[in-house]
């Protein structure tokens, strides 16, 4: 129950254009924070996002937050925020800063990639990063596309490949399935990086975020919150929707 709750309240949390997202943290237990959030959880800590300031909170029990580190990012461009194997992905408009979390305390700016001016959300799954790029709004350019970053040497990420997309958003990453708001809810076949594929295409949604848990792709878009039962990459069936009211 707690968890359902949970779901439903991170859909109306403020991300990067306004999407509400959630995400399961690095031990599988439940935290708010997906590929457009500005906050997410890992361990014990909070981290959260505000113009150029990366700040820390220690959760210390149930009843208690504790602000431990306010630092200084020295970008005023950072959009989102995603942990992976004690590492912060922080998604900015011109690339992908990538923090350790050896002191969780406070997070250590190692690496970073750069890209062209662009609305940057960013997953990350093993030794790659899935980071969409939008252009024609308020991020810049008219770039729009999948970058794969190679973060195998997580000092010097590299790019693998770019793939043209229509206009992405959020996006969720579960083995070789890709799932990427654009146009609706696309489902990309990502395991040749070389050769990716769109098997499935739900057009018609105004999707922004999306992610993959137990099964299920929970869904956020301009006219609800959807869900969907996943039974292998490109098999989506309806599970419900909630309108926004």
């Amino acid at each position: 129950m707690k968890k359902i709750i949970g779901i439903l309240l991170a859909v109306f949390i403020v991300g990067c254009e306004g999407d509400g997202s959630m995400s399961f943290n690095d031990s599988g237990n439940f935290s708010m924070g997906g590929s457009t959030a500005r906050f997410t959880i890992s361990g014990e800590y909070l981290y959260t996002l505000d113009f150029n300031k990366l700040t820390t909170f220690h959760l210390q029990s149930d009843k208690e937050v504790v602000l431990v580190n306010e630092q200084e990012v020295w970008r005023n461009d950072m959009e989102t925020i995603f942990p992976s194997n004690g590492y912060l992905f922080i998604g900015s408009t011109t690339g992908v800063l990538i923090y350790s979390l050896r002191n969780p305390a406070r997070p250590e700016k190692i690496s970073e990639f750069n890209h062209v001016v662009s609305c940057d959300p960013v997953v990350v799954q093993g030794n790659f990063a899935y980071s969409t790029l939008r252009g024609g709004n308020r991020c810049g350019q008219n770039f729009n596309q999948l970058d794969i970053i190679d973060v195998s040497n997580i000092y010097d990420p590299r790019l693998v490949t770019s793939y043209t997309l229509t206009s992405p958003k959020g996006l969720a990453i579960n083995n070789s399935c890709l799932y990427v708001c654009d146009d609706g809810i696309k489902v990309l076949d990502v395991s040749d990086h070389n050769n990716i594929r769109v098997i499935k295409h739900l057009p018609g949604i105004p999707a922004n975020d999306v992610i993959f848990f137990n099964n299920q792709l929970l869904v956020t878009a301009d006219d609800g919150f959807y869900q969907y039962n996943v039974t292998d990459c490109g098999t989506l069936t309806p599970l419900g929707h909630f309108d926004y009211y």
